[in-house]
């Protein structure tokens, strides 16, 4: 009876153990940020997963969101990297730019290696392009023939603007960039007003508004969606009926054509980086190992909640794709490898529409 007594104590301890370590975010107040206005698809995103992931972080009642919009999505993030003490357990949502952090943009004054990476949402992209763009689009060939026409984008420096500029200059396609917008909302508008003729987006904002608004009253068409990581997947399976990058580049220049150069490179890397994790969530550098895996532990649940999914689904019109663990920290690692000639190129590439 008495060898039973260690083994007993044993169990005890480690029961308590694994109870303290699924409560650390009990009695805290939890704050999510989002590094885009309210009302835009990353806000909407976060808003579906703070009101569904309390239910797998234990004391947990309620996540707060926080929009801190601006700079590109940099002060965002540079708000969640120098998190105080008393803010080390939020969470942040963000449509992250990992070209910031490559070509060292002095606005974002964090690393995301720095950051705690909780879990990425695989997500493609795609172009569209105003049906009334001179002389007129019908087939998306048709953009390289285009009079000069008018590109809307946030900032040179962002990943969105450069995967567009890079698309539209291997087409052969002739446009001025106008830039400044705070959010691809915004961009939108200036589109259905005719102010500008191609804007991109992600699959939540295309479908809560894009679609509706713009694709369906037949004021735009899409143009292209980004090819995935690997080309040889073809077409999202959300996207059927928009072809690939590759589809129309091959149609502009040839069957037998093949991209190449410095520009289909960077495009490359870009695609592999965003298409990976589109929108991703990080913890401050400052959070507690044990509240890092806490939180991961609840994205990998929410992952599987009918629930949530249904939610998300109905809300942004897809199905939420989670990159959780050793894949997403790979993508943030590879930040550190990209070759110095492919940097100086980007900054030559950024420097040139500024």
């Amino acid at each position: 009876m008495s060898a039973m007594k260690p083994l007993l104590l044993s169990a005890i301890l480690l029961a308590l153990g694994n109870a303290a370590f699924g409560q650390q975010f009990a009695g805290q107040n939890i704050t999510m940020i989002v590094n885009f206005s309210a009302g835009g698809p990353t806000d909407v995103e976060g808003r579906v997963i703070a009101r569904h992931l309390p239910k797998y972080l234990q004391g947990v009642g309620s996540i707060v969101v926080r929009n801190v919009g601006g700079g590109g999505g940099n002060i965002g993030v540079n708000q969640l990297g120098e998190s105080s003490g008393k803010e080390r357990m939020n969470i942040g949502f963000l449509t992250w730019n990992p070209l910031n952090q490559i070509i060292q943009e002095p606005t974002l004054r964090v690393r995301y290696n720095d950051l705690k990476f909780i879990a990425g949402m695989r997500q493609t992209s795609l172009i569209y392009i105003r049906r009334d763009t001179a002389p007129g689009i019908n087939r998306s060939a048709d953009v390289a023939r285009a009079r000069l026409f008018r590109l809307g984008v946030m900032g040179p420096s962002n990943i969105t603007t450069l995967r567009v500029r890079l698309a539209l200059d291997l087409l052969g396609a002739k446009y001025e960039t106008i830039q400044g917008y705070k959010g691809l909302r915004d961009i939108d508008t200036a589109m259905l007003q005719g102010d500008i003729h191609v804007s991109t987006n992600s699959l939540p904002g295309y479908f809560t508004y894009a679609k509706p608004n713009l694709v369906d009253k037949g004021i735009v068409m899409p143009l292209l969606q980004f090819d995935r990581a690997d080309v040889s997947l073809g077409r999202s399976p959300d996207l059927r009926d928009v072809p690939t990058f590759y589809e129309v580049y091959k149609d502009v220049w040839g069957k037998d054509a093949t991209p190449g150069g410095e520009r289909w490179q960077a495009l490359r890397l870009l695609t592999q980086l965003v298409d990976t994790m589109y929108r991703t969530a990080f913890m401050p550098p400052n959070a507690p190992a044990a509240a890092v895996e806490e939180m991961r532990g609840a994205f990998a649940e929410l992952g599987k909640d009918a629930e949530f999914i249904a939610q998300y689904e109905k809300v942004v019109l897809t199905k939420p794709h989670f990159v959780i663990g050793a894949e997403g920290e790979r993508v943030i690692a590879e930040l550190a490898n990209v070759q110095p000639s492919m940097v100086n190129f980007l900054r030559r590439y950024i420097e040139a529409m500024q």
